[in-house]
Order: C-alpha cells, then sequence, then structure tokens
C-alpha cells in the first residue's frame, strides 16, 4: 500500500522543529481525530468488513481448512493483502503455520531459495536440495507437529511459467490422501488468464477455489471513509454526501486510492480552514493527487 500523505506531506522539513508537527497537530484537532485515519497500520479487526468482504474471507477460510488452494486476484490496491491479514488472524492458533514469499521476478532456483530463507531453512544452491529440504521441513510440520503449511505467494501475477509450472510438485505431497499444504496465490487479474495456459493445468487442478476481489461501489465508499474516520476517533461526518461520490468516482472504489485521496482532502480542507470535505475540496485534492489516483 502506498504511504499516506499525513507521513510524506511534510517530509522535505527540518527534524527537531515544530514546523512538521503543527500541520498534523492541527489536522487532527479540527477534525476530532486521535489518529491519522488512512494509513494503513489498522489490525484486522478494524477493518471495514463488507458483504463481498466476508464473503471472500469466508470462502478462503473454508479452502484453506478443507486443506484446499486458492487464487485472490483483484486490482492493485482493492484490500487482497487486507484478505489475508483477515484470515491469519481468523485461523485457530497453534493450527496453522503461514509463510509469505514476495519476490515474484526472480527464477526458479532463487525462488526457492528465498522461500527458504522465510521458512528458516539453509539456503541450499541447488534446485534440487532446496526442495527436498523444503519438503522435508512442510513434512515435519504436518507429521509431528500437526500444523497446517498455508504458502502465500503475493505478486503471482508477475512469477514466470517455470516458477508457477512447479508449483504443483509442492503440492503433491499428502498423507492419507490429505495435502500438507494450502497455496494461496494472490495476484492481479491477469493471473486468472495465465493460469489458463496448458502447461500450467497440473497446478490449476491442484488450486480450484478462485475469489475476485472487486472495487468498493459508491454506498460501500461511503461506509469505508466514515468508517476509517470513526476508527481514528472521528465522531461525526467530516465528509459530505457529494464529497464521498466524487471521491467513489476518482479513484474507481480503490481502498488504496481512497486513502491516498483521503489524506490530501484533509489536508485541503484543514488549510481552507474548513470543517467539513466537500466537494469542493475534493476537487482541489484530486488535482493535487493527480497520477496516485488514476
Amino acid at each position: 500500500m502506498l504511504p499516506s500523505c499525513f507521513s510524506t506531506a511534510f517530509s522535505g522539513q527540518p527534524k527537531n522543529t515544530n514546523r512538521k508537527e503543527a500541520p498534523m497537530n492541527k489536522i487532527l484537532s479540527t477534525y476530532g481525530l486521535a489518529r491519522p485515519p488512512f494509513t494503513k497500520d489498522i489490525t484486522p479487526s478494524e477493518m471495514l468488513q463488507t458483504e463481498m468482504f466476508q464473503e471472500a474471507l469466508q470462502s478462503l477460510k473454508a479452502a484453506v481448512e478443507g486443506r484446499a488452494s486458492a487464487v485472490v486476484t483483484g486490482d492493485s490496491g482493492c484490500g487482497k493483502t487486507c484478505l489475508i491479514r483477515a484470515l491469519e488472524e481468523d485461523l485457530p492458533q497453534g493450527r496453522y503455520r503461514l509463510h509469505y514469499a514476495y519476490n515474484a521476478t526472480v527464477n526458479r532456483r532463487d525462488f526457492y531459495r528465498q522461500l527458504s530463507i522465510g521458512m528458516g531453512l539453509e539456503p541450499h544452491s541447488s534446485f534440487a536440495a532446496l526442495h527436498a529440504n523444503i519438503s522435508q521441513h512442510i513434512e515435519e510440520l504436518a507429521s509431528h507437529h500437526k500444523l497446517r503449511v498455508i504458502i502465500v505467494l503475493d505478486e503471482a501475477h508477475l512469477l514466470s511459467i517455470q516458477v508457477l509450472e512447479q508449483l504443483h510438485i509442492l503440492m503433491n505431497f499428502e498423507k492419507d490422501s490429505k495435502p500438507w499444504l494450502s497455496l494461496i496465490l494472490i495476484g492481479l487479474p491477469d493471473l486468472r488468464e495465465t493460469l489458463k495456459r496448458n502447461v500450467l493445468s497440473s497446478l490449476t487442478a491442484r488450486v480450484p477455489m478462485r475469489i475476485h476481489i472487486q472495487p468498493l461501489d459508491a454506498d460501500q465508499v461511503k461506509l469505508y471513509i466514515r468508517h476509517r474516520m470513526n476508527t481514528a476517533g472521528c465522531r461525526r461526518d467530516v465528509f459530505s454526501d457529494d464529497a464521498l461520490l466524487l471521491m467513489s468516482k476518482a479513484t474507481g472504489g480503490i481502498m488504496r486510492r481512497l486513502d491516498v485521496l483521503g489524506d490530501h482532502c484533509l489536508v485541503t480542507a484543514q488549510k481552507n480552514k474548513s470543517n467539513i470535505v466537500d466537494a469542493a475540496v475534493v476537487q482541489k485534492a484530486i488535482q493535487i493527487c493527480g497520477e496516485a489516483i488514476s
């Protein structure tokens, strides 16, 4: 996610002065906020639980509880990472071991090296040794520690075909016909098209669940902005209805863009000494944000 403008708008000012802190303090006090409302540092319990989000979360939870794998797609900034964080929070502690892999642009050997490091294993030099070590680790967690292993591959749309076509090998390991791990592939919508390629048929057969995260509609944008303000301490409607409608149109309902625009709206409104954010304020903020919300 992009950092909020609360942490960047005044970054060019000297450290040890009040010039940097004063604008933020004014924003917080003007709008009754205990903290900046549109940062990425929120807990899963503070996330807006829309019906769509709840359905996606329950589908993903059902998949991993059933030892199945899943593909989660959506536009950048629409909440895919939030969904995984909510899943991790929702799963029973002590029964699952979740591993992340982030760098999707590496080759096959380096991919497995990174996965080894993420699992706390020695990153061997050869692919065969890496694969054997990872497989042994997964088997030990499943057989001896009774843990279900979940591997989350972020930015999976960037994975090469060579890496993707090897993933099904990890999923071949099972005991009593039950897989040892669940694989969650997270990526942009074109990941679905990639997985339709014939060369990946072995992988797609082992990843039956498909979850797509849609952008927020206009009503959900209204709920989202007011929820973020409320969880940050605000007890009144700062954003007017016409402002929220304009924000929805300008951002396409993408939460990351809404966070960026929401920050700039508060900065702009405070500079104009306005107690509310109306459509005129949003229009000015849109011009400031530019490509960050397009």
